[in-house]
């Protein structure tokens, strides 16, 4: 009995003992992976600082054993043994310790100096962890939109500045008690989660659950991600807060497009999926600012936003292509994520691409597009024939790892389907927002000019909006364009650049409302538009007119004298009156009216050099026949113009059904 009691009494000590247990296993394992850091040639993981400790620890003891021995018996044979064993833990200990990090960072030190070193400026200071997120998601769709457009340079740049702003984040302080508290009521939360949901094989052979559960279970799963919500707010640190809710949201649409669209859903569910695919993308985003060259989360990013701009997927893809590339050279670096994060990220890759199956279609496209802009598969006969007669300096034409699937121009080619609604089940993309009205062109911002009619396109206004400052100079972009067999745009991709970001992004926005005005055969086509930005024209304005001397009383003044454009502004309008712009044919007979403004650019002795519509009538047809029959305008002065070598004149030019 009094054995009995003793035991009794060293249990309780030993288990009232426990934290003291923990903390000095915790203070044990810290000091191992202390020292594995220490004498490490770069940042290792903790598995593997442990293990070279544990080899620095272990051949320690063991080389001082055989030492000792060879010492007491005066062996030689010992004394051998202890140093080969000796040897041998150290080539251990030295192969374990070396580290990716530093080779990758050498290297990308090296292609940044050869590059474009003056790409790369200091470190911005931030105030908040939201500036620093909000500048880095900037930066990100910068990267992606670069590495879609082919400017290698400026997204290796770009994104190398990415991982130079995530090493150096604001410094900001984290409660650790509350997010602690916050840690312990997630858990309880999926402890309850589960007993209320069990999983496939507690719940084999029973029923499904009661109303009463079933909303149980959705207030956990409600509270679940505002736990997390919370968590990530409190700790920027622990990228597994985010990327365990992302794992959420994607396995909630992964299982949604899955089971395809329930009778009974409504506006409220479809409201919520919006928000977590929203709430997912957002998320991504975010943690390209602590994690930018890791090549998992540029795919699932990828393949997140396929639906929602094919841009941003094909230079997510591009990048991904790259790092993939880079890593199997340098090797990947294994201090982005921790073992936790490594098996987290792999979830949230295979969700992501399983949440947006219903544009598989789109994706093998982009991925083909994205093998192109990579470089050319090496055992590709036309690739090898660019590469032999490519020039030296010529950084587009580069080899792709061999494990890389090959693509073809021909899959590169095909016109991207249009893209799936969420709350259709169909794909990723949310619902569009309402058509916004044509945009009021603006002539102080310059003009947007488009021949629609040559690309197979609808004749209307462009529609491609200018924010100012507008046009600064003339240049040029040439679209890429996937139409769809119904005439719809469903891609619009950037090949040439204007060398304006925002004038490129508008002509985007402004193409996917045009329409074909041609049968498109089936599996739709790509047309290349080229879209032309001209600077506003500055019209000058006609001098005042001189103050005559008044003439004495009783004699006859001179008829009034008229400036140069004066002149030629009365002539041109009488001209325009005795030769009107016959009305245009047009389709279904009708007959609009309409009033267009033409500028003439006009030289002194009375030609017209150039016509150009500054004020649309809003019909083709009519703006046409204003700028036919303004070119015939010409004119004899009545006076010798030597004062001035052109003049810019404004002409209404006024169509009613009478004419």
């Amino acid at each position: 009995m009094k054995v009995i009691a003793i035991l009794i009494i060293a249990v309780v000590v030993f288990i009232g003992l426990s934290p003291f247990w923990g903390w000095s296993g915790a203070l044990v394992y810290g000091a191992i992976a202390w020292l594995g850091h220490l004498l490490a040639t770069g940042p290792l993981g903790d598995g593997r600082a442990a293990f070279r400790t544990a080899v620095l620890l272990g051949g320690t003891v063991s080389v001082l054993s055989f030492l000792r021995v060879a010492w007491q018996d005066r062996s030689l044979s010992y004394l051998l043994a202890g140093g080969g064993l000796g040897f041998v833990f150290f080539l251990i200990f030295f192969a374990a310790g070396l580290s990716p990090e530093r080779a990758a960072r050498n290297a990308a030190a090296v292609e940044r100096a050869e590059d474009a070193p003056e790409q790369h400026g200091d470190v911005p200071r931030w105030y908040s962890r939201a500036q620093f997120e909000r500048e880095m998601v900037a930066k990100v769709q910068e990267t992606a939109r670069a590495a879609a457009r082919g400017d290698r340079h400026g997204a290796d740049a770009l994104l190398e500045e990415l991982h130079l702003w995530s090493r150096n984040p604001p410094r900001v302080a984290e409660d650790a008690a509350a997010y602690e508290r916050l840690r312990e009521a997630y858990n309880e939360t999926v402890d309850a989660l589960r007993k209320a949901n069990p999983g496939p094989r507690e719940a084999r052979g029973t029923r499904m659950p009661d109303p009463a559960t079933a909303e149980q279970i959705r207030t956990l799963e409600a509270r679940q991600v505002v736990l997390l919500e919370q968590m990530w707010e409190q700790s920027a640190s622990s990228i597994t807060v985010a990327l365990r809710l992302m794992t959420l949201d994607l396995r909630t649409l992964a299982v949604t497009q899955w089971l395809g669209r329930d009778a009974t859903a409504d506006a409220e569910s479809d409201a919520a999926m919006e928000r977590r695919l929203w709430r997912v993308q957002a998320l991504q985003e975010v943690l390209f600012a602590y994690a930018p060259m890791d090549r998992r989360l540029w795919e699932a990013y990828a393949a997140t936003v396929v639906d929602k701009d094919e841009e941003l997927s094909l230079g997510a893809l591009v990048i991904a292509g790259r790092l993939e590339g880079r890593d199997r050279k340098v090797g990947a670096d294994t201090g982005a994520f921790d073992v936790n994060a490594l098996v987290l990220g792999s979830d949230v890759l295979t969700l992501s691409t399983i949440a947006g199956s219903g544009s598989a279609t789109r994706r093998d496209i982009l991925e083909a597009r994205a093998a192109l802009l990579v470089g050319k598969p090496v055992d590709d006969p036309a690739s090898a024939g660019q590469g032999r007669d490519a020039a030296p300096g010529d950084e587009r034409v580069m080899e792709v790892p061999a494990q890389r699937t090959p693509r073809h121009d021909v899959q590169a080619e095909r016109a991207m389907p249009p893209a799936g609604l969420l709350i259709e089940r169909a794909g990723l993309a949310l619902r569009p927002p309402p058509e916004p009205p044509a945009p009021v062109p603006r002539r102080d911002r310059g003009e947007v000019q488009v021949d629609l009619a040559a690309a197979g396109f609808k004749v209307t206004p462009p529609g491609i909006p200018l924010r100012p400052p507008g046009i600064v100079t003339d240049t040029r972009a040439v679209l890429v364009l996937d139409v769809w067999e119904n005439g719809q745009v469903t891609s619009v991709l950037i090949e040439t650049g204007s060398g304006n970001p925002d004038l490129d992004q508008a002509a985007r926005y402004g193409a996917r409302g045009w329409r074909s005005a041609t049968k498109v055969p089936k599996g739709g086509e790509r047309r290349r538009v080229e879209v032309v930005f001209k600077a506003p024209v500055t019209v000058q304005a006609p001098p005042p007119a001189e103050d005559v001397a008044p003439f004495p009383v009783g004699t006859t003044p001179p008829p009034p004298q008229l400036n140069p454009a004066q002149s030629l502004g009365a002539q041109l309008s009488a001209q325009a009156r005795r030769h009107p712009p016959r009305y245009p044919t047009m389709q279904g007979g009708e007959r609009p009216d309409g009033r267009v403004v033409v500028m003439l650019r006009m030289s002194a002795g009375g030609r017209v050099l150039d016509a150009r519509v500054a004020e649309s009538s809003g019909h083709p047809e009519l703006d046409r026949a204003a700028l036919q029959a303004a070119r015939g305008w010409h004119v004899t002065p009545t006076r010798a113009v030597t004062d001035v070598d052109e003049i810019t004149l404004r002409i209404p030019v006024t169509f009613s059904a009478g004419m």
